[in-house]
């Protein structure tokens, strides 16, 4: 185990361990963690939110904030009420004693532990308990119905043990970072001092107090009874913060923390618990832990070794509603209101800047208060006031984080970023995990295992728990439920479920390291998507955004969207889709329910209303999504241009190089091809004509019949994509590929690109009437295969499913990023891809195979008549057979000798040559090639 510096706070005073395996596949969790351990970025603990108390910080200077006003902007906020946290601890408190006096061997104390990402509000909850009891005080006088040391008798329980919270308790906080250095004594012992000088710190005779206390150190019955007696108190609540400081040399100084000196114990977490548990069962301990650690292992055996149950704290972001009342109460050091500093017309604050703030920081505690200081610096220096919702949300998305509490490692290599993309879709999937969900490093007798939430931490995640909470056992049958009534318990029954939180003002600054990185972009562009209503968790959901991921990655490393196997044979085939220059989008779904063109609440609008969506949604190249599951549309849109000159009518025309990038130019006219893809691959039953003719009508029929095709020189495309296809549909795939219908022939499966200066006619094959500039095309399961990839093909429906274990769909969703990522990479798209992705071993292996039997002699350029001659190349350089290099060429023969460069084993799969060993050698003859070439 390696450990920094320990004055690094927030959790990360220590670099937690890394595990790597490779002989278990379920287990690609850890391993893609190799190396991130060194990748850290330096964290400092920042001042966990308090109530009505100033900011030691003000905000970074990053974002648009200039220089510093001239009066003092820094802020001052209150408390937010965290009812079900309070109401768990006490909960938990109430466990660990039963109400009938026992031996305290028989008492196994539960411990509520808060392992969260630094911001969120663990400290905070720790140091304010007793004002969270204080503001709760009806709630929890109403729910508490037994509580240890108080009597079932007489007077409300729930009003005598809130009496007993407020003025018969002992509160004591320890932060472990400033614990004392080893003196000389245990760390039992420093613990308990620790304590009794924190407890006697504000009563006379502090001194004499203290000497009578400590006189009983070495018995903590007698100790605890001591402490009670003077300082008149029943009750003693005992926050501990930063346990992963344990881990460190200060602490192993301690003859009690030293694992090797305590052979019975192998890590200092059971030490510890060992030590506490003295405690715990002496009557009355409330005990509260806070801070991240990867030491606690599965089914919290450090913990359970000590008699000691562990409850992970139910402490979610901010909700949008919880994140505007902590702005509403927000002040700066003159008293002056915040928002009636940035609102003076509007000084409650207009709803739609608290949707912006929640959206940018994802009700983290700490971002929401680092992006409204820095709004109130910049717009009380540059006197911006009343600004617009436009103006705002820009002014907004400006701000950067605070670069030294960015937890995401810098400088990921591929398996670690390609990790972090996994659990970026995660998030956005919903995919849901136990809080105590655990993934082994290795051999499960010689390695512990992580927690999820371990490795979620390390790059930067929050969590919140799923809607699906315990009922508190307090709750009155019939009453109405609010927050504190949800609370989360973990026993081998019902574990509560969590989801995961990444703000996107963190995200924005992690992308700035990785532009180069396609599936990253993309990952981006979803967490705008704050329009899609339906529920993330959906398998429909899930289909649409990983099959559009795959398609913008596919997209981003083609040359011509007929590279793509999906539009083989299309009106795009020879199209250039530059995703540099497009976007990803949400749009308005359709609905055949509405009478009106367009539902405002609903987000939704009626078929016959594509003019308008087109003309207000649909005016730029990119890939879009309707924001509703049950659209009456295509699952997604996709709308890439090409400009062409006055007259002309080839859609290629100047764009046979596949190398060439789309230049706007506002002298061009531009020609639009519009996509409408139905997802049929998350349908259990397969797709018959009857489906395919329902897709056409709701697509093709009302785009042809609204959006006048010909006079705007608009192409529409209908792509069916499935796994599965009935016999009436499959007899169409002439030699496995797609079936196209056009208004230029019935059917076109085995034709070439097709021509776009024809003279069209309505043609009806099966039913299926397509109308001019119209293009319908019903992609092959072969064509499916090679553009998803094998092993993506096979991975994907276990990628969407909607069952609940975490490790069956984030594996596979990892492999399939993993996949995308080498492929990225592997092209070129980085700066330095060699510096972080070996050749392929295929590569490798084929230039060695290749070296021993092609002469090196050779330095002709095989071009014949002006033209690049793949006949020659294929066999001088790549020792292919005639029948080989025949085959081979005619795929190739598209290329032109500049596209040598790009070229490798996924793209000539992706151009139809199947065979691997022919892959090998044309990648070791390209090198060859150009190596003669250079030295020529």
């Amino acid at each position: 185990m390696l450990f920094g510096p320990p004055q690094l706070g927030g959790g990360f005073g220590y670099l937690l361990r890394v595990n790597y395996c490779t002989k278990y596949p379920l287990l690609v969790l850890v391993c893609l963690l190799g190396g991130i351990g060194r990748n850290f970025g330096r964290v400092v603990h920042l001042k966990e939110l308090v109530g009505m108390e100033e900011s030691k910080n003000a905000a970074s200077s990053s974002g648009p904030r200039q220089r510093c006003p001239s009066k003092d902007t820094s802020l001052k906020w209150s408390l937010v009420n965290r009812s079900a946290a309070v109401h768990q601890i006490l909960r938990n408190f109430r466990r660990s004693y039963p109400l009938i006096e026992q031996n305290s061997n028989f008492i196994r104390p539960t411990v509520t532990y808060a392992p969260q990402m630094y911001g969120s509000g663990k400290t905070t909850v720790g140091n304010h308990f007793r004002k969270f009891v204080l503001l709760n005080r009806a709630y929890l006088a109403q729910r508490i119905s037994e509580f240890p040391g108080i009597a079932d008798s007489g007077e409300s329980v729930g009003k005598r043990a809130v009496e007993a919270l407020l003025n018969e308790t002992i509160y004591v906080n320890i932060d472990l970072r400033s614990f004392p250095d080893f003196g000389g004594k245990d760390f039992k012992s420093t613990l308990i001092k620790k304590i009794s000088d924190k407890a006697v710190d504000s009563l006379s005779s502090e001194s004499e107090l203290l000497a009578k206390v400590l006189k009983n150190r070495k018995e903590p019955k007698e100790w605890l009874n001591s402490l009670f007696q003077v300082t008149n108190k029943r009750y003693l609540f005992l926050f501990i913060d930063e346990i992963g400081m344990l881990p460190s040399r200060k602490f192993y100084q301690f003859p009690d923390l030293d694992p090797q000196r305590n052979p019975h114990k192998p890590n200092v977490y059971r030490l510890f618990f060992e030590i506490l548990s003295s405690f715990l069962v002496l009557p009355y301990v409330i005990c509260y832990l806070a801070g991240r650690s990867d030491g606690i292992v599965t089914k919290q055996e450090d913990a359970i070794t000590s008699r000691v149950n562990l409850d992970f704290l139910c402490l979610d972001p901010f909700s949008e509603d919880a994140t505007k009342l902590f702005i509403q109460g927000m002040k700066i050091c003159t008293g002056e209101i915040v928002l009636q500093l940035l609102f003076p017309r509007h000084p409650e604050g207009p709803d739609w800047f608290f949707k912006q703030v929640y959206n940018y920081t994802g009700g983290v505690p700490i971002y929401v208060r680092h992006v409204i200081q820095v709004l109130v610096d910049t717009c009380v220096h540059n006197k911006l006031y009343n600004l617009s919702e436009r103006r705002m949300r820009r002014l907004v998305e400006t701000v950067a984080p605070m670069s030294d509490i960015i937890a995401t490692p810098e400088d990921m290599e591929p398996k670690v970023l390609s990790m972090f993309c996994t659990l970026l879709l995660s998030s956005i999937l919903e995919y849901r995990f136990a809080i105590t969900e655990t993934i082994y490093g290795g051999s499960v007798n010689e390695d512990e295992s992580k927690y999820v939430l371990d490795i979620v931490n390390n790059f930067g995640f929050y969590y919140k728990y799923c809607s699906d909470g315990i009922l508190s056992g307090d709750k009155r049958k019939g009453e109405e439920i609010d927050e504190g009534d949800i609370v989360y318990e973990i026993d081998e029954a019902n574990v509560p479920m969590v989801k995961l939180v990444y703000p996107k003002i963190v995200l924005k600054a992690v992308k700035e390291n990785y532009k180069q990185y396609p599936l990253l972009r993309y990952i981006y562009y979803l967490f705008s998507l704050h329009a899609l209503v339906e529920a993330s968790s959906s398998l429909r959901f899930r289909s649409k955004v990983i099959f559009a991921s795959i398609l913008y990655v596919r997209c981003s490393l083609s040359r011509q969207l007929g590279e793509l196997s999906l539009f083989h044979q299309s009106f795009v085939e020879n199209i250039v889709f530059n995703t540099d220059m497009c976007c990803v989008r949400s749009v308005p779904s359709f609905s055949s329910e509405l009478t009106t063109k367009y539902s405002a609440d609903e987000q939704s609008y009626s078929l016959n209303a594509w003019k308008d969506l087109y003309d207000k949604y649909l005016s730029e190249d990119g890939i879009f999504l309707p924001n509703k599951d049950n659209s009456c549309g295509p699952d997604i849109l996709v709308r890439v241009s090409v400009p062409i000159d006055d007259g002309s009518s080839s859609s290629d025309e100047g764009y046979s190089s596949l190398t060439e990038m789309f230049v706007e130019t506002s002298s061009k006219k531009r020609r639009v091809y519009l996509i409408g893809i139905a997802l049929k691959c998350y349908h259990c039953s397969t797709v018959s004509l009857a489906m395919i003719k329902n897709e056409v009508d709701k697509f093709l029929v009302p785009v042809s019949s609204q959006l006048e095709l010909e006079k705007n020189d608009i192409w529409a495309i209908q792509l069916v994509v499935s796994t599965s296809y009935n016999n009436e549909v499959s007899s169409h795939f002439v030699d496995k590929l797609n079936w196209v219908i056009d208004t230029r022939k019935k059917d076109s499966s085995s034709s070439s690109t097709p021509s776009h200066d024809m003279n069209y006619s309505n043609s009806d094959q099966g039913g299926l009437r397509i109308g001019r500039n119209c293009q319908l095309v019903v992609c092959s399961l072969d064509n499916l295969e090679k553009f998803l990839g094998k092993e993506i093909y096979d991975q994907i429906q276990k990628v969407c499913s909607e069952r609940e274990n975490f490790l069956t769909k984030v594996t596979p969703l990892s492999r399939l990023i993993g996949t995308l990522f080498e492929h990225g990479w592997a092209r070129g798209r980085s700066a330095k891809p060699e510096a972080y992705l070996e050749k392929s071993t295929e590569k490798n292996i084929g230039a060695n195979r290749v070296d021993s039997t092609v002469k090196s002699s050779s330095s002709v350029v095989p071009v014949r008549q002006g033209q690049f001659d793949w006949m020659e190349f294929l066999k001088t350089y790549c020792n292919l057979t005639e029948s080989e290099a025949r085959e081979s060429s005619y795929r190739l023969s598209r290329l032109r000798e500049q596209d040598l460069e790009g070229l490798d084993s996924y793209l000539l799969e992706v151009l139809g040559i199947k065979d691997r060993q022919v892959r090998i050698k044309i990648v070791a003859g390209v090198e060859k090639y150009i190596e003669s070439k250079t030295n020529a």
